[in-house]
């Protein structure tokens, strides 16, 4: 006997979201609930956080998909891509039923995904995200990772030049050796790009991710990438492994920035790692501000990748005042891989309230 169940949740934020697409005050989504032969395994789908659809009808429409699909079925995830599942919904469909069937034989989610070939590290570094407008407030979130272990944090950055570069100036005085990662979210203009990340060198930035606008080719990309000295890294640009592909035949970038919810589960994820790191392109996995059932993912997802493994973007739980069931604790800088089998985590509580 095999069923997979959907429930819709809604986590007020404490601290508000913000980014170049916007500010979010509510993480909406969806979780899931397989159930293989008493092995239980769960899920989770969200959209981007700022894109609002309702979750009541998120949830409606997996319902809709997965009707007459038996989970049990060894073939099952097959059969759910021949009806052309969404990358997102397909993530949390993935995750439930992998982290059962990892459950029912005794190994954790990414040993059971990656197999026994390969050790496994027992810690993932997680980065700080940087969110806030002024230096100042920078300066503190930026201490603050210091002093919980962290090493590497990622700014997000806006249009406003002046503003970002004060921003960046003002983290890297008070902390000379930090790890600073800018993120603009799409929100730099071809123009100037260049020109910015040049002034932006001496700060000595690890990578600036994904900067220009959505629809810019992977030509233009390679070309801001000869035109600076801050290494690029892609982030929506990577869907799959044909994606992988041309963007190292055009050697457009030099890290790839990965999430289980844009690429369909943990499952592809891997794949396009083994593809990512066959030609030469570095990895770091990150989410995209889901629940804690998300977060558990990343960790098994930033274990997938090669050591020494890059701190991981998946150190936002501190922004929710509300969540599904308690999140990884970062310690000294890190959150430990799961050794347990499936996920990890089980938030039944939350799961019998709702």
């Amino acid at each position: 006997m095999a069923t997979l169940e959907i429930k819709p949740y809604r986590c007020r934020l404490q601290t508000p979201y913000r980014w170049s697409k916007g500010i979010q005050e509510f993480r909406a989504g969806l979780i899931l609930r397989a159930d293989i032969d008493g092995a239980i395994g769960w899920g989770e789908a969200a959209l981007p956080p700022h894109v609002m659809f309702p979750e009541s009808a998120m949830a409606e429409n997996g319902r809709t998909l997965l009707a007459g699909l038996d989970p049990g079925d060894p073939d099952f995830l097959d059969e759910v891509g021949l009806r052309e599942c969404p990358p997102r919904l397909r993530c949390g469909i993935s995750m439930a039923v992998l982290t059962a069937r990892a459950r029912a034989a005794g190994q954790s989610l990414v040993r059971y995904v990656v197999g026994d070939k390969r050790p496994l590290p027992q810690w993932v570094p997680v980065n700080d995200l940087i969110g806030d407008a002024s230096p100042e407030a920078c300066v503190q979130r930026a201490l603050a990772a210091l002093e919980r272990g962290q090493d590497t944090v990622k700014v997000k950055c806006t249009p406003e030049r002046e503003l970002d570069l004060a921003r960046i100036a003002a983290i890297r005085a008070s902390c000379p050796t930090l790890r600073i990662r800018i993120d603009p979210n799409e929100s730099w203009p071809l123009e100037w790009a260049a020109e910015h990340l040049n002034a932006m060198a001496r700060f000595d930035i690890e990578y600036v991710e994904e900067p220009l606008p959505r629809g810019t080719s992977l030509d233009d990309y390679a070309r801001l990438r000869r035109a600076c000295t801050v290494p690029i890294a892609l982030d929506d640009s990577v869907r799959s492994t044909i994606h992988v592909e041309h963007i190292a035949d055009r050697r457009a970038a030099d890290v790839l920035i990965l999430k289980a919810q844009r690429l369909g589960g943990p499952d592809r994820l891997l794949e396009v790692v083994q593809r990512a790191e066959a030609n030469g392109l570095a990895c770091t996995v990150t989410a995209s501000l889901e629940s804690s059932v998300g977060l558990y993912l990343g960790i098994h997802c930033a274990a997938m990748t090669s050591l020494p493994i890059a701190a991981a973007g998946i150190g936002t739980a501190r922004y929710f005042a509300e969540n599904v069931d308690e999140p990884p604790a970062i310690e000294r800088g890190r959150m430990r891989v799961p050794q347990e089998p499936g996920l990890g985590f089980d938030p039944t509580d939350w799961w019998n309230r709702h």
